[in-house]
């Protein structure tokens, strides 16, 4: 394979995701594909479709290998259609020189082509691509895996604001159904670690030593990290930036709260009716509780 040692992030959509992302393309030795990995595989017609995800649908015999909606195990893919997938990858990565800001591996340093084809690959795969984490690690046994799960009662309020939550019920099946994939890969594939976003926006320091502590990868790299702008609700209510929509901006380790909100959760959760927290809460309680929620 030529990518070694790949990063795997499986994340919910709307829960903190590019967060995560952008704490490892901080570092300089790690770079992505610059689009997320259902992306580089689309085959919807009415979403932009790539020839690489009809190539691979014909290849694997499954169209739905990364559809974000599929919530089922895949079936193994053969060696040739694992060295087709991570050649796409590589060859993506390759973006990042043209990038107009992921070719900066530091404010002021570009990155030149051998930096780039050495570096560690980190994908994000969101939804139902968590059920891709068997097929990555017999492509690549070096890869260390994260997944990021979220509290139920803000993620929902996320997923009903942006239309993908059609009733509390069909959420949590959703939920309940992906974070016990995630605990159940945890028990039994090696290097993968579960992660709060609660934790990961409250302590960003402390999360950050850790996060490159199980990756391998030298904290001492990194003199400031690049986080993407994004709108997020605000304790009035609001939901916006103070910075240019989806732009990258540079911050010391220290003054992350720039960019995060720690009590995200708090404001969006006063959205919702209390019906509706405890209706989340009926329906998503026991996994919550596994994942160290009360």
């Amino acid at each position: 394979m030529k990518n070694q040692a790949p990063i795997i992030l499986n994340c919910f959509s709307r829960g903190g995701s590019n967060i995560l992302w952008n704490i490892f393309l901080s570092h300089p030795e790690v770079c992505s594909p610059i689009k997320e990995t259902l992306e580089l595989f689309r085959i919807n017609p009415r979403k932009n479709p790539k020839w690489a995800g009809y190539k691979l649908a014909l290849l694997s015999g499954q169209p739905l290998f990364f559809n974000q909606w599929h919530l089922k195990p895949r079936k193994q893919i053969s060696s040739n259609v694992q060295e087709y997938v991570d050649q796409v990858l590589f060859e993506n990565k390759l973006n990042t020189l043209s990038d107009a800001e992921m070719k900066f591996k530091a404010e002021d340093q570009l990155y030149v082509q051998d930096e780039v084809e050495r570096s560690r690959l980190v994908l994000k795969n969101n939804n139902g691509l968590t059920y891709l984490s068997d097929a990555f690690l017999k492509m690549y046994p070096d890869a260390t895996f994260f997944s990021l799960v979220r509290n139920p009662i803000s993620l929902y309020e996320s997923h009903k604001r942006r239309g993908l939550a059609k009733s509390v019920g069909q959420f949590s099946r959703f939920y309940n159904t992906l974070c016990q994939r995630m605990l159940d890969d945890a028990e039994r594939l090696p290097d993968y670690h579960i992660l709060k976003f609660e934790t990961m926006v409250g302590n960003p320091k402390e999360v950050i030593e850790d996060l490159y502590q199980k990756a391998n990868l030298d904290l001492s790299m990194v003199p400031r990290f690049r986080f993407k702008a994004k709108r997020f609700v605000h304790s009035d209510g609001g939901h916006r930036t103070k910075f240019e929509m989806s732009k990258h901006y540079w911050f010391d380790i220290d003054n992350l709260h720039e960019i995060l909100e720690p009590k995200v959760n708090d404001f969006q959760n006063q959205l919702l009716s209390e019906s509706e927290i405890e209706e989340v809460m009926k329906q998503t309680g026991d996994i919550a509780k596994k994942l160290g929620y009360q």
